[in-house]
């Protein structure tokens, strides 16, 4: 089961860092070297491709300093030019994560994790489109290695440079004591470091700098967006990718973070943590064993796993110059952005599913959730702090009335309302409020596709212990199913399967973007505008989507499609006073 492929990655790290199995597939007698002039020379190696013969792959090259003793709860430092010959024949250690995505969460993974990848095509004609991943996982999970985000799929196309990051995660990432002395978004920072790597050397792997793509999915897809946001990331990068995750979603920031590092700190055992100075605060918390430190992340939640994403992104007051975000991603959607950079949003139908599978699949987490269904789904809800207890009641009966059809409990009549309830409030009804922010105060052109292709592997069988593949439909992260190759979590597809040839036109699509700011087939769709979108009630501008073909022989199809739940999303701009 895929529980236990995961389990192997999360226990069994070997597999990913040092040797192994895996380690020992990477091995070749054709080895490769490339000597940018500020990082030094490395050697690569040649791995095999999904349908293509091989390419080439440098692994675990280090783009910043470790960011251990002195330098955690800091930004990253420049990683100095490397001596001699560098192997990167092989990838490293995840960051350091307890990922709570998983039924049975567990530690795993390294401090010192600041690495990053680079995948070419064994033949380049001329400097190739740059494509920079960066993966999901709440900001407290996730895997940038080949054993879970595999490069095959991209370097298939022969078309373009992939680059894949890891990034710190959890209180290593997010944590902040809300001034200079712990300013917080240190993973977000990671990014826009490894984001300057690439502009300074990926030349010299045959790329071009100058067509440059960042993509990301969930937490990923947030953290792609906060660049485009961040001015701190202007000229990275000219097009941007947000699957399932924009900077608004109610995940994004954190509210209180002097008071949560308080908190944390109270529960790894730190003396005295309410009345300790912001400076004797952090030294003390970089004294913390690193395991320790993430379990201690257990006491904020206040059921179960939840809240899932506890350590976010925050708000920089204060701090201009080395700020990462020096608004709220809210302000700034509504501010607009001057720059013209073409932005493509990506959904599922199951949003939802992250959270509430794993609810539903085991009946002891659905009974005490049933027990105390009001104020556990108030809190899943996130309303505004500035909502009175008044408020919020009324809201709760509303919403239980549209989407529960009035029963206070998750049971097989109200499963699907709760499923549509978390997926609105956590992500679409963000993302129709970014393409509208985006078409009233920017000049960025703006895409949409929604990939509702279901297949024979869901990653809903990953958020459970039940055997549930299949039942809710095409969930969170099934997406990335045909965007990259997961070798330790599912098996591969047969290669003249038409999964293969859904890869085949979901990453052609992703890579007609990173070639010319606009997907695959755009011509067909009506150019997204506030006129479209208010002359639309009941839909949305024109999208692409992707899905099973009607008939049987077909496999699946791309078509135009503008429909959306826009009652839905417009009685939660409503709900939050943003319309």
């Amino acid at each position: 089961m895929i529980q236990q492929r995961m389990l192997q990655l999360l226990l069994l790290g070997q597999l990913l860092a040092g040797p192994g199995p895996f380690c020992a597939a990477l091995a070749t007698v054709d080895q490769l070297t490339v000597c940018p002039p500020s990082v030094g020379c490395l050697k690569g190696t040649n791995l095999q491709g999904y349908q293509s013969e091989r390419f080439e792959a440098f692994m675990g090259i280090p783009y910043a300093l470790p960011p251990i003793g002195d330098l955690r709860f800091s930004n990253p430092k420049v990683m100095p030019k490397l001596l001699g010959m560098y192997d990167a024949s092989a990838p490293k250690m995840d960051c350091i994560q307890k990922n709570y995505l998983l039924p049975t969460p567990v530690v795993y993974g390294d401090e010192d994790c600041l690495y990053l990848n680079v995948y070419r095509p064994e033949i380049r004609k001329s400097a190739l489109p740059v494509m920079v991943y960066i993966h999901g996982g709440g900001f407290f999970g996730g895997s940038a290695g080949p054993g879970v985000t595999g490069p095959e799929y991209f370097m298939d196309s022969g078309e373009v440079i992939l680059v894949t990051m890891a990034y710190r995660l959890g209180p290593f990432g997010f944590l902040s004591t809300q001034d200079a002395v712990m300013s917080g978004n240190f993973g977000l920072k990671d990014q826009n470091l490894a984001l300057r790597w690439v502009q300074r050397n990926i030349r010299f792997f045959g790329g071009d700098p100058q067509r440059v793509t960042i993509f990301g999915q969930s937490a990923g897809g947030v953290a792609a967006h906060m660049h485009l946001l961040s001015p701190r990331s202007h000229g990275l990068f000219h097009r941007v990718i947000s699957m399932s995750g924009t900077a608004n979603v109610p995940f994004a920031i954190a509210e209180q973070p002097l008071e949560q590092a308080r908190l944390l700190a109270e529960f790894a055992d730190v003396p005295d943590a309410r009345n300790l100075s912001t400076v004797k605060l952090t030294k003390a918390l970089r004294r913390i064993n690193a395991t320790k430190l993430l379990n201690a992340g257990d006491g904020l939640k206040y059921w179960d796993v939840d809240h899932m994403t506890n350590f976010r992104p925050v708000v920089e007051e204060g701090l201009e110059v080395d700020a990462f975000l020096n608004a709220h991603p809210m302000d700034m959607l509504a501010q607009g952005m001057p720059t013209s950079i073409p932005l493509l949003l990506g959904t599922v139908p199951g949003e939802g599913a992250v959270r509430v599978v794993n609810i539903l699949g085991n009946e002891t987490l659905r009974q005490s959730f049933n027990l105390r269904f009001d104020e556990l789904l108030q809190e899943l809800l996130e309303f505004p702090a500035s909502f009175s207890q008044d408020r919020r009641e009324k809201m709760m009966d509303l919403l239980v009335e549209v989407y529960f059809q009035g029963q206070h409990e998750v049971n097989e009549l109200t499963v699907q309302g709760f499923m549509n309830l978390i997926s609105d409030r956590g992500f679409k009804q963000p993302l129709y409020n970014t393409i509208h922010k985006n078409v009233c105060h920017t000049p960025n052109p703006v895409y949409l596709y929604s990939f509702n292709y279901q297949g024979p592997l869901s990653y809903a069988s990953a958020y459970t212990s039940a055997n549930v593949t299949g039942k809710y439909g095409v969930v969170h992260c099934d997406d990335l199913l045909y965007l990259f190759r997961s070798p330790l979590l599912f098996p591969d597809f047969q290669r003249n399967s038409t999964e293969a040839k859904v890869i085949h036109s979901f990453v052609d699509y992703f890579v007609h973007f990173a070639k010319f700011g606009k997907p695959r087939n755009s011509e067909s769709l009506t150019p997204c505008s506030i006129e479209v979108l208010q002359s639309r009630p009941d839909g949305i501008c024109d999208y692409h989507e992707f899905a099973n073909a009607p008939d049987a022989y077909q496999g699946f199809e791309v078509h135009v499609a503008s429909e959306f739940q826009t009652d839905r999303v417009n009685l939660w701009s409503h709900i939050l006073n943003e319309k």
